[in-house]
């Protein structure tokens, strides 16, 4: 899932952001309740988002770790 605005790729930070300021309007107790519908849906849209952003950056990390490793076992 990708949160576009305009066809651009938000940033994790972007969207980390945003959701920061879903769980605290959340949390008002004045929030309307079909506001309260909105945020949480976006909210649980975006915690995906940023969930499968994280595993794909650690898969990323965990191939070239072993890359470098195997690559320093050859050069040894």
């Amino acid at each position: 899932m990708n949160n576009e605005t305009n066809g651009t790729r938000t940033t994790y930070e972007e969207d980390l952001e945003e959701l920061t300021m879903l769980v605290d309007a959340v949390g008002q107790e004045d929030c309307p309740v079909d506001q309260l519908d909105i945020k949480v849906k976006r909210a649980a849209d975006l915690i995906r988002s940023l969930r499968e952003r994280l595993a794909s950056t650690e898969t990323t990390v965990q191939e070239v770790l072993t890359e470098l490793e195997a690559s320093r076992k050859e050069d040894q």
